[in-house]
């Protein structure tokens, strides 16, 4: 399922070589890698009922900095081994933050 579509079995795995736009078709939970330096995430319109799953795998101390779909607004940093839940209200984001198991 996508991120319109919630369904916990559903992932897309990927190392990042730059920003990574999100729309309502990509994968609910999303396992990401910067691939070497800070990156911007950005995340669709916001819609009332709809969320995503970020988690930072990194192997260094790099940020995935998760933006509304404007690109102009940081909802959230996550940083090495950090997870986050996003969901909209249909007029914004919030984010929950939690530090992953080392």
């Amino acid at each position: 399922m996508s991120i319109g579509a919630p369904s916990y079995r559903d992932s897309n795995t990927e190392t990042l070589a730059g920003t990574k736009t999100l729309t309502f078709n990509d994968a609910r939970t999303q396992v990401l890698d910067p691939g070497g330096g800070n990156r911007n995430v950005v995340l669709p319109a916001e819609t009332n009922g709809i969320e995503v799953f970020i988690s930072n795998t990194a192997d260094a101390s790099e940020n995935l900095v998760v933006q509304e779909d404007g690109a102009s607004t940081t909802i959230v940093t996550i940083s090495q081994d950090e997870d986050a839940v996003l969901t909209s209200d249909g007029s914004g984001w919030v984010a929950v933050l939690s530090k992953g198991a080392t």
